[in-house]
């Protein structure tokens, strides 16, 4: 059976949120002048540093008569990086095209729950108001944007934040299905031109929808016993102000078709029969990402990962977002990186890196329009941040090790606006904890003093950094600025 545009739409939604215009601000800060760009890749599960960018070489493990021996890997470090990791051919390939822009840092968690350290890591532990890195870029530069910020994220990653002061337009708008979330995005185009003449010109079709949303914003609602028991709710006024505002200016941008990122797949995507057409740079886009698109019936795409980095490039190329949120959902559907053993960490590990790499391709290679014609390129002022919500345990004990959850673990950001290149901590072999670092110059802090075999203590002032500074770190490298906020120096330029 041929899909219909009411199969294609159903069990997807599209409430957009809104409210007046906001008061906000641009930070200065070095770099590109004009927006930047959040792309958070949450790593579900745990994705461990040191099956990654700080591995522990094997001959300088220690070995414990009780605990085992510290995880260690072979090391690889590409020529002209200052970053090592483990001897495999994905995060070698990915070093020696990103080096140059990638920071790995060590840090220290505050939770071993999956959905609250996921949370912590998107918003710094509430350390701006309770903002999230997402939604405080698109308060800064998403106030002419469709969607500002967009969400494929799932667990603590979709949380929205606590600050009860920032306009609704700047929350996440959730997207369930990148391959058919544009048909969201018009009341009326993509309506099968079938039925009398006057259904079957476009701009008829549009005048109607436009007559129906009068009669119901104009009558319907007034009368309606919801908008009277509810008329101050603050709710139903984002939602009205959404259908003034939002709603027309998505259909004016025809995102529906400049967000389609396949083109007309017959049977499986029927895109012509509705009169719809897909994105100038569909075909590069799959190139990229070939597994983004759908292969039968149901819409769902072949990767979903690779299909949420399909519509997160184009909701950036079309300026419709400045804050796009991904999920590294798992070849299992949920667990992902939380099956915590070395094939499991090594599996995901390799599909973030490999997306984002692809990604990063698109983005470098895509010009961005400004005011006054083309200024350097979409990546110039894009970051892209593999969050992640803990490590793990740091002995291998034979068989599946490394399967508990640990607060003490490290980050991986790539951006060209960060002092890229560098290492910043070290991973003890005698205890396979990551160090501190001095936040201005970057020297390591050792856990010189300790037995092997010896964990340092949680108010050890030699562990890394918590969320707080990591998180001002990056709001300052993307132009924004919140009281109290703390940075680490010595990731940023000058």
């Amino acid at each position: 059976m041929k899909p219909t545009r009411r199969t294609m739409l159903k069990g997807l939604g599209a409430g957009i949120g809104a409210s007046a215009l906001p008061t906000w601000r641009r930070a200065s800060a070095g770099g590109p002048s004009g927006p930047r760009f959040v792309i958070v890749l949450g790593c579900f599960g745990g994705a461990s540093i040191l099956d990654s960018f700080m591995p522990v070489d094997p001959s300088q493990a220690h070995s414990h008569p009780e605990r085992g021996t510290v995880i260690s890997y072979p090391v690889a470090q590409p020529e002209g990086s200052n970053i090592r990791c483990v001897d495999r051919p994905m995060p070698r390939a990915f070093l020696e095209r990103h080096a140059a822009h990638s920071v790995v840092l060590a840090t220290q968690g505050s939770s071993v729950n999956h959905f609250v350290a996921q949370a912590r890591s998107v918003n710094g532990r509430d350390t701006f108001g309770g903002r999230t890195l997402a939604e405080a870029v698109a308060s800064v530069y998403g106030a002419d944007m469709p969607l500002p910020n967009v969400s494929m994220g799932r667990g603590g990653f979709a949380d929205p934040g606590r600050d009860g002061t920032l306009d609704p337009r700047f929350r996440a708008e959730v997207v369930a299905n990148p391959v058919v979330f544009p048909l969201s995005t018009s009341g009326h185009a993509g309506v099968a031109a079938t039925g009398p003449p006057p259904f079957q010109d476009p701009a008829t079709r549009q005048e109607l929808v436009g007559l129906a949303r009068g009669v119901r914003d104009e009558q319907l609602e007034r009368v309606s016993p919801f908008a009277q028991t509810f008329a101050t709710a603050r709710r139903r006024r984002d939602l009205l102000w959404a259908r003034q505002n939002t709603e027309p200016r998505l259909e004016t941008a025809d995102l529906i078709r400049r967000l389609f990122y396949v083109e007309d797949l017959g049977d499986i995507l029927p895109l012509g029969e509705y009169g719809l057409g897909s994105s100038e740079e569909a075909q590069r886009v799959v190139q990229a990402l070939p597994a983004s698109f759908p292969q039968d019936t149901s819409g769902n795409p072949q990767d979903r990962l690779q299909a949420q980095a399909a519509l997160a490039y184009l909701l950036v190329r079309t300026g419709t977002s400045c804050a796009v949120t991904l999920t590294e959902p798992g070849t299992d559907g949920f667990l992902a990186f939380d099956q915590s053993h070395r094939s499991a960490q090594s599996t995901h590990w390799d599909r973030v890196l490999d997306v984002a790499d692809r990604l990063i391709g698109l983005l470098e290679t895509a010009p961005y329009e400004g005011p006054d014609g083309p200024d350097g390129t979409l990546w110039d002022r894009s970051m892209i941040v593999f969050a992640t919500e803990f490590g793990r345990d740091k002995w291998d004990t034979g068989g599946s090790f490394g399967t508990g959850h640990h607060l003490n673990n490290g980050l991986l950001v790539v951006s060209p606006l960060l002092a890229g290149n560098q290492t910043l901590g070290d991973v003890d072999p005698l205890n396979g904890f990551t160090t501190g670092f001095d936040g201005a110059t970057g020297t390591s802090t050792p856990y010189d003093d300790l037995a092997p075999g010896e964990d340092p203590l949680f108010t050890d002032p030699r562990l890394p950094p918590s969320e707080e500074p990591v998180f001002g770190t990056l709001l300052s490298a993307l132009g924004v600025s919140y009281e109290g906020q703390q940075t680490l120096p010595v990731m940023l330029k000058d």
